[in-house]
């Protein structure tokens, strides 16, 4: 481990180590709630990116193809920056110990090359399955559409404005939604509240006691 914390801050290694410390920092704020999962997503029009400029590579069509390679708009953006940067800190560390024994910055331009190619590859087949789960819960939308204006109860510790879960029953399985509240209100386990509203960005629901629900 020492050897490897050795590699990574050398010269030729110090950018992939820097944007791995950034990708961990922004997990870490997303774990203890200071920042959402879709804080970074991109809104992909579904229309508009194939009409706008037909056969001109530097146009709509060139950058929807980009956008559908890398699954953008359908897998949260900071996940697939996430995998891109992990994949290119291992190739960078593992290409320049093996491929460039002196740590040559000359030398690691084409060993940085080769790894955007492989990473880019490596990024766009790790993602596949994270698109059909995503995928999946977007199907689910059908089934929790009609969740706003329903009952619910808290299933986690507590649900602050920061972060926490609650569990609709609407006829059949409990579905379980992300939620916050608003105003400072903290709810804790067990307790009653109802579905306000949705956050389309980030997936998460707004919920209140019924009480404060008759003040809004």
């Amino acid at each position: 481990m020492p050897e490897v914390i050795q590699e990574a801050f050398l010269p030729v290694n110090f950018i992939s180590t820097l944007l791995l410390i950034l990708v961990l920092l922004y997990w870490l704020m997303v774990i203890f709630g200071a920042l959402d999962l879709g804080v970074f997503d991109i809104d992909v029009p579904e229309a508009d990116a194939d009409v706008d400029v037909d056969g001109d590579i530097g146009g709509g069509g060139f950058l929807s193809s980009i956008l559908e390679f890398f699954y953008i708009g359908e897998v949260p953006a900071m996940i697939i920056v996430s995998i891109g940067v992990l994949s290119f800190w291992t190739i960078s560390i593992i290409g320049n110990y093996y491929l460039n024994p002196t740590r040559s910055m000359l030398m690691a331009l084409p060993v940085c090359a080769g790894n955007m190619v492989i990473t880019i590859l490596i990024t766009k087949f790790t993602l596949r399955p994270f698109r059909a789960f995503f995928a999946s819960l977007n199907n689910d939308e059908n089934t929790i559409k009609d969740v706003i204006g329903q009952m619910c109860v808290v299933s986690t510790t507590q649900v602050s404005d920061k972060m926490g879960q609650a569990e609709v029953t609407s006829g059949g399985a409990p579905i379980l939604i992300n939620a916050i509240t608003e105003d400072g209100c903290t709810l804790h386990k067990g307790d009653q509240a109802v579905v306000l509203s949705k956050n389309t960005k980030t997936g998460v629901y707004t919920i209140a006691t019924v009480e404060m629900e008759n003040l809004l």
